[in-house]
């Protein structure tokens, strides 16, 4: 009997501690769709550039200290690569130089990289793209 209650009482505390644990909230799917006249883009391709070095494989300046990175949530306007890493600064550093622009359209990217493996790697991002605005109109 000690052990069918041990039993259920173990079985209660994980089936407790899961249900508390993972508590989502869905959203809706909106859709809204845009229009030409909904934003302005910028006239040039503007680029930006980011330098990362790695030693053992290990991004130290930014292990420990402030992170200029652009972090996305969904994917950037016309293209299907996921970005990450040093295009992730790159793409930073060009909104950094142009601010009051709302979103990246078409990024070119570009690396150079020299490695002495496994001990030092030096990545050189470019990024050219460019930039929109979303227009504030009223109705």
């Amino acid at each position: 009997m000690k052990r069918l209650l041990t039993l259920l009482i173990l079985v209660v505390l994980f089936a407790s501690s899961c249900s508390t644990t993972f508590r989502t909230m869905r959203e809706p799917n909106v859709r809204f769709e845009l229009t030409g006249e909904d934003y302005t883009i910028s006239d040039e391709a503007v680029s930006g550039e980011a330098t990362v070095v790695y030693v053992l494989g290990i991004d130290w300046k930014r292990l420990f200290g402030r992170a200029d990175r652009a972090d996305f949530n969904t994917p950037v306007m016309g293209t299907f690569n996921i970005i990450r890493g040093s295009e992730t600064y790159a793409i930073f550093d060009l909104m950094e130089k142009n601010p009051g622009y709302d979103f990246v359209m078409y990024p070119q990217v570009t690396k150079e990289s020299y490695r002495v493996f496994p001990f030092y790697k030096r990545v050189k991002v470019n990024v050219k793209a460019r930039l929109g605005k979303l227009k504030n109109r009223e109705k």
